[in-house]
């Protein structure tokens, strides 16, 4: 029996989240599912988008594919943005490639533009600057589907902010269906971003089941349509996985990091260089309390407020650092980079200081290490000098719209434990029934079921019981093919 698998990532979907949707009978068929697979909490290693993507996607830590963060800092210059060019692992998709399957990718971040394009049908992803497909000829039926004619619907109340998803979730599904079943493919990828985007606007009044979370289980009810058409659709000897990068929470208390950075005189910013309109807006954000600033984020006040005044320092948290001249400053939540223009001794003694800093807020982190330290791998020079991971109910926050180190409110962000599912259908196998499931188990167990060589560089194990397993060295070939894709295109 020809072996397939089917990998479809639910982004931002902590296990908790999905048994309770599962009991507010939005996701019926997964309810079905669950009964029969193996289901377990995900453990990722950073939770952070295309960090964790990355790690899924290829079976390794971010100290071997490359990929940190959304921002790449450089010596004595703004920070670069982080591209697909800086991945220094193959997907597993390309590995199947390579090794003469035929694979799908499907709106996976750092997927794009792919290395490997043989065997190899992708479609961008959110994060890509455009939309754009490998072979181009795929393009014509990936915007008749995923794209509307006519102006975009205005947003005026949270709901149109909701129903804006739920139409978003409804194309990407029909696209995810068409190519899984008018496409020959022996590893399909797909991910599916709306669980994250709805999960920042409403989590609470999601899993409450109230308000504006009642409209949001239609994103939920159409996954479930999708998972249903996949599940039922796919051939005898396809292990069936979903996952996702990383889980959500409700956390009441943050540390706002850079906040504290420039209270030590290690950071600079740049709003004296700002108008005066948005330096009061600044100004307005730090002042205003922590219940205004959750009412204008996650309430109706939010839409009232938006027509008035410059929103973004207190929603997408804009953050006007003087990146050249700070000591020290951080990217995202998890994050903190010391100035690279720095000698090597002041930069040591600068991370030990800030070390010294946060053993007052100890009892807030499950990790607070150096960044070479908590990676490892050929690729920890890109690593951030010091990396920060909340405990359930905490808060990390880069925004410089505080006025306190430590502030009480109420925000929906990224946890450390996602979720996975796999099942098989209509084959016998080994499932290893381990309690701790990492990220980078994914990419192993995938590679194990379809019978490929494993790369002995992966940090992950596979989830399949392999009696013989073989290996093989992916990374000289994936670099190889790289270097003859820039020759190409140069």
């Amino acid at each position: 029996m020809a072996k397939r698998v089917t990998v479809i990532g639910l982004d931002g979907m902590p296990l908790a989240v999905l048994f309770r949707l599962i009991d507010l009978s939005a996701m019926p068929y997964t309810k079905h599912l669950v009964q029969k697979s193996l289901v377990r909490d995900l453990y990722v290693d950073l939770p952070f988008t295309l960090a964790s993507w990355a790690s899924i996607s290829t079976g390794c830590n971010p100290g071997k594919h490359g990929v940190f963060d959304c921002l790449l800092p450089q010596p004595g210059a703004e920070p670069r943005l982080v591209t697909r060019e800086l991945m220094e692992r193959p997907t597993m998709c390309e590995i199947a490639a390579l090794n003469g399957l035929k694979a799908i990718t499907i709106n996976v971040p750092m997927s794009c533009p792919p290395a490997v394009k043989r065997n190899h049908i992708v479609v961008s992803d959110w994060t890509y600057p455009r939309l754009a497909t490998w072979p181009s000829s795929e393009m014509e039926t990936v915007k008749k589907i995923l794209l509307r004619e006519g102006p975009p619907q205005p947003i005026k109340t949270v709901e149109d902010r909701v129903e804006q998803v739920i139409e978003s979730v409804v194309r990407r599904c029909e696209l995810i269906e068409y190519m899984y079943t008018h496409r020959n493919w022996d590893l399909f990828y797909a991910v599916i971003p709306e669980p994250d985007w709805v999960f920042h606007i409403a989590l609470g009044e999601i899993v409450n089941a109230r308000g504006v979370g009642k409209v949001a289980l239609k994103i939920f009810e159409r996954i479930d349509k999708l998972i249903r058409v996949l599940h039922e659709s796919a051939p005898n000897g396809t292990l069936f996985i979903m996952c996702s990068d990383h889980g959500f929470m409700e956390a009441h208390t943050s540390l706002n990091i850079n906040v504290m950075l420039e209270r030590m005189g290690l950071l600079k910013t740049l709003i004296h260089k700002l108008s005066l309109r948005t330096r009061f807006v600044h100004w307005l954000a730090k002042v205003a309390p922590s219940w205004l600033k959750s009412r204008l984020k996650y309430g109706r006040a939010w839409i009232l407020a938006r027509k008035f005044i410059d929103m973004r320092p207190f929603i997408t948290g804009r953050i006007p650092i003087d990146y050249v001249n700070s000591r020290a400053y951080a990217t995202i939540a998890y994050n903190i980079y010391v100035n690279l223009s720095l000698p090597r001794e002041e930069r040591e003694e600068i991370r030990r200081e800030i070390l010294r800093t946060l053993e007052g807020y100890r009892y807030m982190f499950e990790v607070i290490e150096y960044g070479e330290r908590y990676f490892h791998g050929p690729y920890t020079s890109r690593a951030p000098s010091i990396v920060l991971i909340p405990r359930d109910g905490y808060n990390v926050s880069t925004r410089l719209a505080y006025r306190n180190v430590v502030e009480r409110g109420k925000w929906y962000v990224h946890s450390s434990r996602g979720m996975i599912l796999l099942h098989t259908i209509d084959s016998d196998v080994d499932l290893d029934s381990r309690s701790i499931v990492r990220n980078v188990d994914i990419a192993p167990s995938v590679l194990a079921w379809l019978g490929l060589p494993l790369d002995p560089d992966m940090d992950g194990v596979p989830l399949v019981r392999v009696r013989k397993p073989r290996y093989r060295q992916y990374g000289p070939i994936y670099r190889a093919v790289k270097a003859l894709r820039r020759t190409q295109s140069s």
